[in-house]
């Protein structure tokens, strides 16, 4: 089970859960109704979450990046980095990397966060973009040669 599964199981649950009692109160076949349809929903969405995305494992990626180029730590259910994604398509200046399958990316992006695993985390050269537009990316991407 991925990291952000878990939490993602317990908040839809409890959602559903409430849902089904409100609905449920005058008729009880419909809290039941909405339980399990709703529940089975979450569970879905929880596993599927926890798996999409693009993913280059940290030493590919290391060895990949390069002068005009950019390496983004990310991570399942961020919605920065959902959009972000959705933004650049698929980009080949940058290499994406999720640090909740990869431990040394996850120490990494840390380590440039003060200890925080703020995603997306962008990686050009030197500098550290927490939390970079599209645009911001692409300029930056574009001064690089």
């Amino acid at each position: 089970m991925h990291r952000g599964t878990l939490p993602t199981l317990v908040v839809g649950t409890l959602a559903v859960a409430a849902l089904a009692l409100v609905l449920g109160a005058d008729d009880h076949r419909d809290g039941v109704i909405v339980g399990v349809v709703g529940e089975l929903g979450v569970i879905a969405v929880a596993l599927w979450s926890g798996r999409r995305g693009r993913h280059t494992p940290w030493p590919r990626a290391m060895a990949a990046l390069a002068p005009g180029r950019a390496l983004v730590l990310w991570k399942p259910g961020c919605l920065y980095c959902e959009r972000l994604m959705l933004q650049l398509r698929k980009d080949p200046r940058v290499i994406w990397v999720n640090v909740w399958r990869d431990e040394e990316a996850k120490a990494r992006v840390r380590e440039v966060n003060g200890g925080d695993e703020l995603t997306p985390t962008a990686l050009i050269g030197e500098d550290v973009l927490r939390n970079p537009t599209a645009q911001e990316l692409r300029e930056r991407l574009s001064r690089v040669r």
